[in-house]
């Protein structure tokens, strides 16, 4: 197996393999690329097929091609892995058949089905298989996809629009050679993943897509306010920089929600202070020049100034107030 580790891309071919030797060796390339896995041949004990994958610690991209085989993910292999991921696989030449959680169905090339990766489940490759499969660490998705382990040995719960679009970022992920738009990558892709799932049944219009995009770039940036609220240098045109986007569309995503960005990393700011002077009660004496310093703020004369628009009380009232 080639594999450059700065850049996490994979190839691996069984060509010039034969026997039990290509199994052992294809066993332990999927072991690499996704899990421990038992690999079944359907011609005379031996594999024929390549990988090619591009991965990071949060998400993998992978292309195989292959002839007929069966994977089986066992149970006692996945509580020795410990892992916690989705395999979502797009079956794009032959289609595939999938067992897990007693379900079983048969999905064409153009669909997609998803797999927990933390349960045992089968999979049946036939001759001339294709497809693009992605590894998505649980903690990416569980948090946006409202009810994602439900989903789980389901075929039918994605945009049938939005699921090509996939597959085709897929293919041109893999002739990467990922630098430091790595990050940007992961997102794009998670975001797709995310809006192919919540884009089922409800129209896939442009103007849908282009919210749904949207609202996930916003609440990106908001949690990264919340990260980096006490930065002083944090402005719109770092954070636009550091999410790879024009500082014109972040305020044009702040417009959209009703809102500004300076209006919501003050909100964030001033949230912060409050819960420090509310629990520096405890400690006897309370900096509010700290405090301001603390929580991003230029100035105690604008942080108390701030604050009091906010709250109608001064920060040495609420001081008082908490006493």
């Amino acid at each position: 197996m080639a594999k450059d580790a700065m850049t996490q891309s994979i190839f691996f071919s069984t060509a010039g393999m034969e026997g039990q030797q290509s199994v052992g060796a294809w066993r332990q390339a999927m072991a690499e690329v996704y899990c421990r896995l038992d690999i079944q041949s359907a011609h005379a004990d031996r594999v024929r097929g390549e990988i090619r994958a591009w991965q990071s610690d949060v998400l993998g991209v992978s292309n195989i091609r292959a002839d007929a085989y069966r994977i089986i993910r066992r149970r006692e292999a996945a509580k020795a892995d410990k892992t916690e991921n989705f395999i979502f696989s797009f079956p794009t030449r032959q289609g595939r058949r999938f067992e897990q959680r007693g379900r079983e169905c048969l999905v064409p090339p153009g669909g997609v089905f998803i797999l927990n990766a933390a349960e045992p489940y089968v999979v049946d490759v036939p001759d001339a298989a294709e497809s693009i499969t992605l590894k998505v660490n649980r903690e990416r998705l569980a948090g946006r996809i409202a009810g994602i382990d439900d989903l789980c040995a389901s075929a039918d719960f994605t945009s049938p629009l939005l699921a090509p679009a996939i597959t085709t970022l897929g293919e041109q992920v893999l002739k990467l050679q990922p630098t430091e738009h790595t990050a940007r990558i992961e997102d794009s892709i998670i975001d797709l993943l995310c809006l192919m799932i919540e884009c089922h049944d409800q129209g896939d219009t442009g103007a849908l897509i282009r919210q749904t995009l949207g609202t996930s770039l916003f609440n990106r940036v908001n949690a990264y306010i919340r990260r980096n609220f006490a930065d002083h240098s944090l402005t719109p045109d770092r954070v636009a920089a550091d999410h790879r986007i024009s500082v014109r569309y972040l305020h044009k995503i702040f417009h959209f929600h009703g809102t500004t960005f300076g209006q919501v990393l003050r909100e964030e700011r001033l949230r912060q202070a409050h819960q420090l002077i509310i629990g520096s009660r405890h400690h006897g004496t309370t900096n509010f020049g700290e405090v301001a310093y603390r929580c991003g703020f230029g100035s105690q004369s604008h942080f108390s100034v701030s604050y009091k628009n906010r709250f109608g009380i001064s920060p040495r009232r609420t001081l008082l107030a908490a006493e």
